[in-house]
């Protein structure tokens, strides 16, 4: 179980971008199951046209940061939504992984 049960948060692998691991708050938030999340890439719940952006963002290198805090996400009902994203690199069950904090933002000053 991840930590905070208010905040989304999830686990994604960085070699395949693969979902590992994500709270009930991320579910809630999105509209997905749990399994319907450890079934997805962090390139399911973005909109077609910032998955080029998203790609070079996850692919970097370890440890370097995207100037970006807030990105656009996509619930399962299809509604873009903007969300302050925070990331740490971690190892989680043997893979290079990242956890993410992933919050709704609700000022139009800090949306993309």
């Amino acid at each position: 179980m991840l930590l905070s049960p208010t905040v989304p948060m999830w686990i994604f692998d960085r070699a395949t971008l693969q979902i590992l691991e994500v709270n009930d708050a991320a579910t809630e938030a999105y509209g997905y199951t749990r399994t319907e999340f450890l079934r997805m890439t962090i390139l399911d719940f973005r909109p077609a046209e910032d998955i080029p952006k998203i790609l070079q963002i996850a692919l970097r290198a370890p440890g370097s940061r995207s100037n970006e805090p807030v990105w656009r996400h996509l619930k399962k009902d299809g509604t873009v939504f903007p969300a302050k994203v925070v990331s740490w690199e971690i190892t989680f069950d043997g893979h290079k992984a990242a956890l993410v904090l992933a919050e709704a933002v609700r000022s139009a000053s800090m949306q993309n």
